[in-house]
Formats: structure tokens, C-alpha cells, sequence
């Protein structure tokens, strides 16, 4: 056998596979050295490299010091993918923090700034309650994964206290950097402390050289003792989940009690804001029913504003800072003797989500949030950790567990969101309306002849934030105008909104204030249907309008209520051709329902609602004195009566039409049951009859040189009845050019 040498230039042809590895530099992200903050807990964001072996050995690890040199022990946080987040609990004055980043066993980077802490205790506070049985055993629920059935470690009320204090700290961080990514700088709610022990870390991390207490100023938790027992709070008739509960808001009203009669700080005149836990929840096998819980919030300018949740989830959360990490991440099942609150706790992270979260959601309502998005609505149940820990079980899943835009604005509105450099909040400028609008020609001349183009005009003087503009079900378009040194917008302009957008499909048009007020236009195409005239696109035509309005429409400061629709007498049916009118049904009963164009194709449209608005079918109008007439060829329609006589309706009463051939036909219901007083529409002596209260009759007519060419008007989104109806003209042999029939303000779709 021969045996072999290795050739030293062999190696050349050996091939090793390059690991790529990501050399970003140890950094923070959300925080500059030297940063002033004003509240307790402080949520940091920060990259690294991007380890992508022994994950389970890397951690970045912040210790603390205070301006009076005390420390407190490493607290660790895990990475994924080069990003790592840390909760760091700052004492009043200069803080000094201490990172280093341990990859393998070994410290591969580290780290240091200050952070300045000012406590603005001038603020009012958010405060934290316990609504206690007046019979209670203190005890909550705990699954024996949480060794519930030996150990009250998770279970005891001070365990119930200290989970509570930790849970209020990560909502005051976490709203803190929400803000801060939103651009309205870093402000949350401060929290009522007292000088009490420290239960945000464990005692043997609390390390003070020579003081061996471990008190400091925390967040208080007052107890309130109840006038109910158990048996009361855990009643099925009061407990929200009950769908056959009779009371299930009665929860809400016995924490609020329990709080007036505690006396202050929880007395109305403090107007104080409360986030209350019930102690009692009970999840019962027997009824599989969350008892003696509720999720409500409520807030009340001139009293208590209160957001209550059970405690059934309690054991889930952390009860300290060295807890958060595992409590966001542990897939554990609960098991059978707990609740599975919405039927998204089937695990330990799933119900430390939902319920700090939901909580979260309540103390909302008490600040005077409503259900938006986000937070608010149900957006923490999947993605509540990914705000407090980076982890592989995030994944790329989106955030969703943030205030919605409109909430921060108006937070920042009350007191106790206030930073140092704020103006002033006025009247006016917490009331002032954004305005969505139509705007015609150049600025200077709106009614310029020669500008004839339509445009989007978006105002508000407290300033705009954002405008979202979206086109069918299509992603939104975003105009955002706060942060990054933006100018204050106090009004928006798209000069030429049909060539960017498709007039084919709704444009929704959404528009927020810097106070926080909103407007939403559904369908921007149907503000156009409001001007006194309709401006067709590249030609010199131009469709006057005039119309009849009933009188509770005129006296009604909006008409957000009612639909607004418009038609042709001429529509372009499916094989690309024009087809005419051939009749008109006047749909009047006990007032006006509305009308019916039917056309030579066999299609016809409403004058009013194509459809029924609570279950999308075709919407038909009733009317006992309806009158349909054939429109003969050559012939058009000549006049239109309408009566306004108001019978209890609020809308238009009847109306009655005349061709150019001198036929007549519809009900103007001068008698208030439906029916004329003349029965033969033909008579002449039916013009008698109408003038008896001319003040209840409008005559509708096209100029000497113009012709009607199609009808417009306001009708009620649900009845169906119609408010205003008007006449659509162009002067005499003016051919309307193709392009008017595809315009979105022109059509009331089939």
C-alpha cells in the first residue's frame, strides 16, 4: 500500500463558505447622552451585530447608577437580529447607564450616557386602585404553572401590588416612546408615588452600598375595600362576559363608588384618572365564566374617569424588571383552571398580552380615547412584548400595539401630558374643525374662467397632522406634517384631483388636527355634487344646477346624515353606448319617497339611494300616489314642482313633472295624505289648485336657451326620503361631451 502526501498547494483548491456577519456598531437608537426625560421608566431601543449563532448565550446587560452613586445590579435583555430593547427604571437627577453587549461568554461591546430625570410633580397623576371584597381571601387566580396550588409568590395581593406597579410603569414607558415616534416628544402620565419598598427588581439586584432598606419613592397602589362581598362581585348577572348577565356594567359602578366614598385624592372635585384592578375575578370551571370582571373605561371630565380589569390574568405578568423577558415570551399553557380571556390566552405570553394590554385599552377610555385603532382596538392581543423585548417570536409581524394618532393628540390636551415649553391650550384651538372642501380655479380668483380645474382643499387653524387619501380598498395614501422640523400646515391643496386619482372608485378622504379632531369624506367625488354648477374636464361646458331644499335641511347645520346623488337622463350602458330615458317613476306617498329613471337598455336609476345602507340590496321606495309617464322621443322635460309642505317628515312632500308636449304626471301632496286634491293630472285647473299655498310650492326651470339634462338632490341614507331635489341644465344644442358620463358626481351607479 503506497501511502499518500498531502501536496502543500492542495489547499488552494479547497473551499471555505464565508459567513457573513453584520458589523453595525453597539448603539442606541431612541436616546441622545444627556437627554432630559420626565417620567420613571424609560424604554431604550439600540442595534448590534447581528449574531446569528449560540443565540441563547448573547444579552445585553444595563446596570444604573443615580447622582448620589447608588447602583443597582445588571439587568439582562435578549437580541434578535441585531436589535435589543431594555426597560430602565431612573431615579430623580443625572442618571448613569451602563451597557455591554455578551456574545459567546465574552463582552464584545459596551457603552455608556447619562440621562437627565425631571420628575414634573406639579402634574396630575395617573392612579392605581384595587377594588377589594369586603369578605375577600386576597387571593388571585394562579394556574399550577405558576405553582398557584403551593406557592403564593404570584398569587398573594402584594403579588397582585407589585404586578400592577410593574404593569403601570411599562404603560408609562411604552406611551412615552410612542410619542416620541410619533413627534410629539417623549410625554406620558406620571404615576401618584409614595416612599414605599422597591418591588420593580428583585431585592438581591437592589445592591445600595451601606442602605440595606430598599425604599424609594414608587408608584402607590391604594387598596379600596368594597361594600360588596364576593359573592356579590362574582354574581353571574354582573359579570361582563355573561351573555345573559342582566347588570354587566354594574362592575364599573361599584369600583366608582368604592372610590367616592374612599374620599381623596378620589373625590369628583380632584377629577382624578384611575386605573382600577378588581382582586376578586374569578374564573369558574363549573359556568366556564370569567367572574367579578369587567373591561370598562369611562371618562368623566368633571369626576372620576375609571378603567377597570379583572385580575383573572394577573399571574401573568411580570412582577418586576428581571420578569418582563420571560413573561413576554413564555409559550407555557396556562391549563383548565384559569380563563382564556377572548380565547387568545392559551398561553402564559398570550394572557400577560391581553392582559396588560386590555387594561391598557381601559385606561384609555378613562383619558378620553375612543375606539380608534391600535391600542384601542384590540392591537396589543399579538404584538404587546414586541414594544418592551426584541425576539426571535416576533418575527416580521407589524406592530400593532400603539396608540392610534388621533389618542396622542388629544392626550396631549390634558394636563398631565404636558412637557416644559407647551403653549398654552386654548378654547379655540381645542374646537377647531378640519375642513374638507372643494376648491375651484387659482387662489387669487377661484371663479377664474380660465382655470376651471377642481382640487382637494384640507384645512384647520390648530394645524393639520395628517391626511390619509384612499382610493377603493387600496392602500392609503399618507400625507403626514408633524416632526423632523416640519413647518406648522395649516391647509393641504391637490389642485388637480381627478387626473391623480380614479374617479371610477370612492375617494376617502381622512384628515386630522394637531387637537386631535377628525373628518372623514367617504366619497370626496360626492362633495362635487354640493357646487352650484358641474365643471366637465377639458371642454368649455358647464352643467348649471338649482334645487329645492326641505326645510329641516335647511335648518340642519350639516347634512352628514343624507346621501348625496346625481344622474343623467342619458347613461352609458354596458356595450359603450348612450342610451336615453324612455319613463320616470315620481315615487309620493305620505311624503316623497323619490324617483325612478328607467332607460332604453332596460337599466334604470334612483333619485336617491342605489341601495339599502344596512344590507346592500337594491333600494326600492314605496309611495301609495305614484305616478310613472313614458317620455316620448323627442321630448324633454320641461318643469319641475316641488312642495316643501312639511307633515312630520322633515323631507320634501311630493312632486309633479311636465314634458315640453304639456303631459304631467306625480303628486305634489298639497293635502299632506299623498294625494292632490285634483285627481286628473291633465286638468288645468290643477295650477289653481297648486298655488294654494305658493309658499309650499318651488317651481324648478331650465333658463330660456337651456335644457334639463339630468337630476341631483339629498336623500336620507336609510328611509331613503328625499331632502332636496334639483334639476341638472346646459343652454340648448349643447352636446354634453363623453367624458361627463363617466364623472364620478354625475352617476348614481345601478
Amino acid at each position: 500500500m503506497v501511502k499518500r502526501t498531502l501536496d502543500s498547494d492542495s489547499t488552494t483548491q479547497r473551499r471555505v463558505k464565508p459567513t457573513l456577519v453584520d458589523w453595525r456598531p453597539f448603539k442606541i437608537t431612541n436616546l441622545d447622552d444627556g437627554e432630559v426625560v420626565h417620567q420613571t421608566s424609560l424604554i431604550i431601543h439600540g442595534e448590534c451585530q447581528n449574531f446569528d449563532y449560540a443565540e441563547e448565550t448573547n444579552y445585553v446587560s444595563v446596570s444604573t447608577s443615580d447622582i448620589l452613586k447608588r447602583s443597582h445590579s445588571a439587568q439582562n435583555w435578549p437580541l434578535n437580529k441585531g436589535q435589543w430593547s431594555a426597560l430602565v427604571m431612573l431615579s430623580p437627577g443625572t442618571n448613569k447607564l451602563s451597557f455591554k453587549l455578551h456574545h459567546v461568554g465574552g463582552i464584545s461591546g459596551s457603552l455608556e450616557i447619562s440621562v437627565n430625570y425631571l420628575p414634573l410633580l406639579q402634574l396630575p397623576p395617573l392612579h392605581l386602585a384595587i377594588l377589594v371584597a369586603k369578605d375577600s381571601s386576597l387571593l388571585i387566580d394562579c394556574p399550577p404553572a405558576k405553582y398557584g396550588g403551593v406557592s403564593s409568590a404570584h398569587s398573594s395581593i402584594d403579588a397582585a401590588i407589585s404586578k400592577l406597579r410593574m404593569s403601570a410603569y411599562m404603560w408609562q414607558a411604552f406611551t412615552a416612546e410612542d410619542f416620541r415616534q410619533k413627534g410629539l416628544g417623549r410625554r406620558s402620565f406620571r404615576l401618584e408615588e409614595e416612599w414605599s419598598p422597591n418591588t420593580t427588581m428583585q431585592k438581591t439586584h437592589q445592591y445600595v452600598p451601606g442602605d440595606s432598606n430598599q425604599m424609594g419613592p414608587m408608584a402607590k397602589v391604594h387598596i379600596i375595600r368594597s361594600e360588596k362581598t364576593v359573592a356579590e362581585l362574582r354574581n353571574a348577572n354582573v359579570a361582563q362576559q355573561n351573555p345573559r348577565g342582566r347588570d354587566r356594567d354594574a362592575l364599573h359602578g361599584y369600583f366608582e363608588q368604592a372610590l367616592i366614598d374612599a374620599g381623596a385624592p378620589f373625590d369628583s372635585k380632584s377629577r382624578p384618572i384611575v386605573a382600577g384592578l378588581i382582586l376578586d375575578s374569578h374564573y369558574s370551571t363549573q359556568q366556564s365564566l370569567i367572574t367579578a370582571h369587567a373591561a370598562l373605561g369611562c371618562h368623566k371630565p368633571g369626576g372620576v374617569s375609571l378603567g377597570i380589569f379583572g385580575s383573572h390574568l394577573t399571574y401573568s405578568w411580570p412582577r418586576f424588571i428581571e420578569e418582563i423577558p420571560a413573561c413576554l415570551t413564555d409559550m407555557t399553557h396556562p391549563g383548565e383552571t384559569v380563563g382564556n380571556d377572548n380565547g387568545e390566552c392559551d398561553t402564559m405570553r398570550g394572557a400577560c398580552f391581553v392582559g396588560q394590554g386590555a387594561f391598557m385599552h381601559e385606561v384609555g377610555h378613562a383619558f378620553g380615547a375612543g375606539h380608534t385603532t391600535g391600542i384601542m382596538a384590540r392591537g396589543y392581543s399579538k404584538s404587546w412584548g414586541m414594544n418592551f423585548i426584541q425576539h426571535k417570536d416576533n418575527g416580521s409581524m407589524k406592530n400593532e400595539a400603539k396608540w392610534d394618532l388621533q389618542d396622542t393628540l388629544q392626550f396631549k390636551l390634558l394636563p398631565h401630558f404636558a412637557l416644559p415649553g407647551d403653549d398654552p391650550v386654548t378654547k379655540s384651538f381645542q374646537k377647531a374643525n378640519v375642513k374638507i372642501g372643494v376648491s375651484l380655479g387659482g387662489d387669487d380668483d377661484p371663479m377664474d374662467p380660465e382655470d376651471k380645474t377642481e382640487g382637494l382643499k384640507i384645512s384647520c387653524s390648530a394645524g393639520l397632522a395628517q391626511v390619509k387619501i384612499q382610493t377603493g380598498e387600496g392602500n392609503p395614501v399618507v400625507h403626514d406634517f408633524m416632526g423632523d422640523g416640519k413647518p406648522p400646515c395649516t391647509e393641504f391643496k391637490i389642485t388637480e384631483i381627478r387626473e391623480e386619482f380614479d374617479q371610477t372608485k370612492p375617494l376617502k378622504i381622512t384628515a386630522l388636527g394637531l387637537n386631535g379632531n377628525k373628518r372623514v369624506v367617504a366619497d370626496f367625488w360626492a362633495l362635487l355634487k354640493d357646487l352650484p354648477f358641474v365643471l366637465i374636464p377639458d371642454s368649455d361646458v358647464v352643467i348649471q344646477k338649482q334645487s329645492v331644499r326641505s326645510r329641516n335641511l335647511e335648518a340642519a347645520e350639516n347634512d352628514d346624515n343624507f346621501m348625496k346623488w346625481a344622474m343623467l337622463l342619458h347613461h352609458r350602458g354596458a356595450d359603450g353606448k348612450l342610451h336615453p330615458a324612455t319613463s320616470i317613476d315620481l315615487r309620493v306617498g305620505c311624503t316623497m319617497d323619490g324617483a325612478v329613471v328607467y332607460y332604453a337598455d332596460g337599466k334604470h336609476a334612483n333619485c336617491g339611494p342605489a341601495r339599502n345602507s344596512h344590507n346592500g340590496q337594491p333600494h326600492r321606495f314605496g309611495g301609495h300616489a305614484s305616478q310613472r309617464r313614458d317620455i316620448p322621443a323627442g321630448e324633454q322635460i320641461t318643469q319641475v314642482k316641488i312642495c316643501k309642505r312639511d307633515d312630520g317628515w322633515g323631507s320634501l312632500s311630493g312632486i309633479r313633472m311636465t314634458l315640453s308636449n304639456g303631459e304631467t304626471w306625480g303628486a305634489l301632496n298639497t293635502t299632506g295624505n299623498g294625494d292632490d286634491e285634483d285627481e286628473d293630472d291633465d286638468n288645468d285647473s290643477s295650477d289653481e289648485n297648486d298655488q294654494k299655498d305658493e309658499s309650499d310650492i318651488v317651481i324648478l326651470e331650465p333658463a330660456e336657451d337651456e335644457v334639463i339634462v339630468g337630476f341631483y338632490g339629498k336623500s336620507d341614507k336609510g328611509c331613503g326620503f328625499t331632502y332636496e331635489f334639483g334639476i341638472l341644465t346646459v343652454p340648448k344644442g349643447v352636446e354634453l361631451p363623453e367624458n361627463a358620463y363617466d364623472m364620478a358626481e354625475l352617476r348614481n351607479d345601478f
